[in-house]
């Protein structure tokens, strides 16, 4: 699967994704003390809707097209959409911010945001997109080289999030091995792990590697528009976190069933579950 996301911006993964980091980073800010969050692989921060890639293959019409106006959102939902109009302040839809973007904008002035993106150019675009931010460490370098590498982060608490492009076919084994090494780091943060949801077999294979390297509270919440098939479009994702903060699955469980309604295509649906070993 080869996903670039400069062509999938704002569809329904990035819908869910999003309102879950958002969450997640609100959950952290409870507590003074600062935190981090690393973004294993950032992309370019902001991405522009009347642009090329947008507008070659325009998900985004199917995922934050189809809820930016819904004023009776679920709370998860509202917040995410409260935050992706504060990059649109004529309440236009026109930009679409990528999760260093909402994360550095969420974040306080002493939390710090550690961006890694390897490609010379999205790196740049990256750079161009966060130069308003103090609170921002970029690193252009491999992923799974600087995941171990960063963590722990100075401040001793914080999120991870883990959003690979899936050019590989192995891609989704090459994350879930790599927990190992972060957990052992970096064992009581946050971790988000997002997935397509195109093989259950598949997915099911990645959580129990998960657990092998060290996964023990897991929280998974997936969500499709249209009944996912290993080939062809995505119309599913699906969300793995570790260490999950309080509050986080009942969010889900009351957000997903109108937002699976909102952003249908054909057979949406949505499931979430949790384990602790």
């Amino acid at each position: 699967m080869n996903y670039r996301h400069g062509f999938h911006v704002g569809n329904h993964g990035d819908v869910l994704k999003h309102a879950a980091l958002l969450y997640c980073i609100e959950r952290l800010k409870l507590k003074k003390t600062p935190f981090a969050v690393l973004d294993t692989h950032a992309g370019a921060g902001l991405y522009d809707l009347s642009g090329p890639q947008a507008q070659r293959s325009p998900e985004w019409q199917g995922g934050i097209g189809r809820i930016w106006d819904w004023n009776a959102a679920p709370p998860l939902v509202a917040s995410y959409l409260e935050a992706v109009r504060a990059f649109n302040p004529d309440g236009t839809l026109g930009v679409y911010p990528g999760s260093p973007a909402l994360a550095a904008r969420a974040l306080r002035a002493h939390d710090t945001l550690i961006a890694v993106e390897k490609h010379p150019e999205e790196a740049a675009l990256l750079r161009e997109s966060l130069a308003g931010f103090d609170h921002v460490r970029l690193h252009m370098r491999d992923a799974w080289e600087a995941l171990p590498a960063l963590l722990p982060p100075r401040e001793k608490r914080g999120l991870v999030l883990i959003d690979p492009p899936y050019e590989q076919p192995d891609e989704l084994e090459v994350a879930a091995r790599a927990l190992g090494p972060a957990l052992k780091r970096f064992g009581h943060g946050v971790y988000l792990w997002w997935r397509p949801l195109k093989s259950a077999s598949a997915l099911g294979a990645a959580d129990a590697e998960a657990r092998t390297q060290g996964a023990r509270e897991t929280l998974r919440a997936d969500l499709w528009i249209d009944t996912p098939q290993p080939e062809g479009r995505l119309v599913g994702s699906s969300l793995l976190l570790i260490n999950p903060p309080f509050g986080l699955e009942a969010a889900l469980r009351e957000a997903l069933p109108p937002l699976a309604q909102k952003l249908a295509a054909g057979a949406a649906g949505w499931r979430v579950s949790s384990s602790q070993a």
